[in-house]
C-alpha cells in the first residue's frame, strides 16, 4: 500500500442518510473507499510467468497508478498453462480493481485489491446466459431512501441450466448511515438480487474439460443505481462502503479473484481463466 500524494484522485460523495439510533456512522465513514477499475490484457508463458501486459486507455490513467501496476504485474505467477500448438504464450483479458482510502493525515493509501483474468473460450466450452438476464426488482424502500449499491452474486448452475443456489458474496453500498441500517440495506439489495437470479437460466458447456461437471459456479455482478445517483463509469473513481465478503456454501474455499474486479452485467465462471498463485502486490 502506498500514499497517493499528488496522484489525481476524484472522489465522489457517498450519500448520507439520517443516522438514527444504534451503531456509529463515524465508524462507517472510516470504511469508505474509492475504486478504479482498470482493464487490459496479459500475456502468460507456459510456466505461468508473465511475458507482457497492456492497459486500455493508459494515457487517461494517473501516472502513479500505471507505475504501480507496471511494478506489480511482472511479479505475478500463475498456474502453468497448456499453450496452443505453434504459440509461445497465451493472452487473457485482465481487469484490476485499484482501491484508495483516506488516511488520518489527509493523504490517500492505494493498493491493488482484486483482479480477474479470462481467457477467451468457445461458447460451447463455458457457461453462458441463455437469454438476457432480467434485472432484479429495485426495493421500493431502498429506492425511496436513495440507497444504491452493487451486489456480487455467485450462482450454482445445474446441468439443466437452472440456478440451484445463489449467494451474495459481497454487497458494496453507495450510502452512509449507522451500522445497523447498513446491514439492513445490504440484506434488502442482496435478497432482491438473489430472488431474480433464481429465475435466470444458463446454457451449460457441451464441450471441453468442464462438460462433465455436476454443476458450475458463476459470478454475476448486479448494480442498483438509486434515483439521482450517477451510474458507475469505466475509468472513473467510484466511492462506496464495502461490505463483508461471504463464504460460498457449496465451495470449500473462496476464489482468490476479487469479486468486485468485475463489470456488472457479465457472467464470469469461477474456475475458468488464469489462476493466480502469488499475491497481487502493488504495495
Amino acid at each position: 500500500m502506498r500514499k497517493l500524494g499528488g496522484w489525481a484522485l476524484g472522489l465522489l460523495l457517498v450519500t448520507g442518510l439520517a443516522w438514527g439510533e444504534g451503531g456509529k456512522p463515524g465508524d462507517v465513514r472510516k470504511q469508505i473507499e474509492s475504486s478504479l477499475l482498470v482493464k487490459g490484457a496479459i500475456d502468460i508463458n507456459a510456466d505461468g510467468s508473465v511475458a507482457a501486459h497492456t492497459l486500455e486507455r493508459e494515457s487517461e490513467l494517473p501516472v502513479g497508478i500505471v507505475a504501480m501496476i507496471g511494478k506489480a504485474v511482472p511479479q505475478w505467477r500463475f498456474e502453468p498453462i497448456k499453450l496452443k500448438e505453434g504459440t509461445q504464450r497465451a493472452r487473457a483479458n485482465m481487469s484490476i480493481r485499484i482501491v484508495a482510502r483516506k488516511l488520518d493525515d489527509g493523504n490517500f493509501a492505494v493498493d491493488i485489491r482484486g483482479a480477474q483474468f479470462g481467457q477467451e473460450q468457445p461458447d460451447t466450452q463455458t457457461v453462458r446466459s441463455k437469454d438476457r438476464l432480467t434485472p432484479p426488482r429495485y426495493p421500493e424502500k431502498a429506492a425511496y431512501a436513495g440507497v444504491g449499491g452493487s451486489v456480487y452474486l455467485v450462482l450454482k448452475v445445474g446441468r439443466d441450466g437452472q440456478v440451484i443456489d445463489a449467494v451474495a458474496e459481497q454487497v458494496n453500498l453507495r450510502v452512509v448511515t449507522n451500522g445497523y441500517a447498513m446491514t439492513r440495506w445490504r440484506d434488502m439489495l442482496a435478497k432482491s438480487a438473489m430472488a431474480a437470479a433464481m429465475k435466470w437460466t444458463f446454457t451449460p458447456p457441451t464441450e471441453g474439460e468442464e462438460v462433465a461437471a455436476p454443476y458450475w459456479s458463476v459470478r454475476v455482478p448486479v448494480d442498483f443505481i438509486a434515483p439521482g445517483q450517477a451510474e458507475p463509469k469505466d475509468y472513473a473513481w467510484t466511492t462506496y462502503v464495502p461490505g463483508p465478503r461471504q463464504l460460498i456454501p457449496w465451495r470449500t474455499e473462496i476464489s482468490g479473484a476479487g469479486a468486485d474486479a468485475l463489470v456488472a452485467g457479465g457472467v464470469y465462471p469461477l474456475d475458468s481463466g488464469l489462476q493466480l498463485k502469488t499475491p497481487l502486490g502493488g504495495s
